[in-house]
């Protein structure tokens, strides 16, 4: 029944100088804007989800760790390099899909939400739990994949225990029985995660071997990314307290969370003049200058006393500020680090 007007429909235009689909230029009717706008519809959430903006946060400490593996060897691998930025861009993406589904709850009560507080796909209704879930599911068996191709390729063998202990962790962060993102003490697995066990895979990626790494230098490192923890979960105090989850904010105040995170970075920050001896007093100066004058600014401008979530701009500010502190500090370690390896 439905044959017939389709085919005469065909003739019609056939007969009226329209060519019969078959005949038509290839690539004519192959992907149409509507099409393709469908496609990236369908896609926008699952982009969304992986946050685009948070991968920095994987990606620096992986680079340091091959600027490290520069600086010690002098030699540096494009391919490797993209190895990384490929097991980087997976974990985030594994780790994010994670989170949003613990969080989903209390994303859900979350109204100041801004670099944290979840990628908002569930409460906007635009990814369920169960996809989340899935989505993270085969994401860690591409990691496994990955990993394992890694070994055996590219004579990489402890690939896979790194993702192990990196899968560990994550599953320490969020799921139970420790869930230690809920019960205390999650910023102790973000700093040993991205402080410390990311960067010796980029060390590793890079040179095949932990030979020469420079150990010491994972002290501040852990340092900045724990205080790094403290600071984000700022402005979600008033929904993590609402939901149960025992930030440290929830635990120990706005305030003191604050400045144990000044603490800490200030840590951070003095180290490095005693674990990187082979920079010189202004390159010392040029990486930690900068990051430590942010810092005074907060304490200076009295933000740091005043930042609460309840003044959500000032709260803002405030972040704003550490994280610039952060990023200066990280960044230039890195560029010092490969110029240091340079012939």
């Amino acid at each position: 029944m439905l044959s017939a007007p389709m085919h005469t429909l065909e003739d019609r235009n056939h007969l009226g100088g329209t060519a019969p689909s078959s005949e038509r230029a290839p690539g004519l009717d192959r992907a149409s804007p509507s099409r393709r706008s469908g496609v990236f519809a369908r896609l926008q959430p699952w982009v969304q989800a992986a946050r685009p903006i948070a991968h920095p946060m994987i990606f620096v400490p992986l680079l340091l760790g091959q600027a490290f593996a520069f600086q010690a060897h002098g030699q540096f691998s494009a391919t490797f390099f993209v190895f990384a930025l490929a097991f980087g861009l997976l974990y985030q993406v594994y780790l994010l899909y994670t989170n949003d589904h613990v969080d989903a709850a209390i994303d859900a009560t979350n109204v100041q939400y801004w670099l944290s507080g979840g990628s908002r796909v569930v409460p906007e209704g635009k990814l369920t739990e169960l996809q989340l879930l899935a989505g993270a599911r085969v994401t860690l068996m591409m990691l496994a994949a990955f990993t394992v191709i890694l070994a055996v390729a590219a004579q990489r063998p402890l690939m896979p225990v790194a993702l192990l202990l990196a899968a560990v962790l994550c599953w320490a962060y969020n799921r139970k029985p420790l869930q230690l993102s809920y019960r205390g003490y999650g910023e102790v697995l973000q700093g040993l995660g991205c402080g410390v066990l990311l960067p010796l895979i980029g060390y590793y990626l890079q040179n095949g071997a932990l030979q020469g790494f420079p150990w010491a230098a994972l002290i501040p490192l852990y340092l900045v990314f724990h205080a790094g923890n403290l600071v984000t979960a700022l402005p979600d105090y008033a929904s993590d307290k609402a939901g149960g989850k025992r930030t440290f904010p929830v635990r120990r105040g706005e305030l003191p969370a604050r400045w144990t995170a000044f603490v800490l970075l200030g840590g951070a920050y003095a180290s490095l003049f005693f674990v990187a001896p082979a920079f010189s007093p202004v390159v010392l100066a040029v990486i930690v200058g900068p990051a430590g004058l942010l810092l005074a600014g907060l304490i200076l401008s009295g933000l740091i006393g005043r930042a609460n979530v309840s003044a959500f701009s000032q709260c803002r500010a405030f972040v704003n500020g550490v994280s610039a502190s952060q990023a200066w500090f990280l960044c230039a370690w890195v560029g010092a680090a490969f110029l240091a390896g340079a012939p």
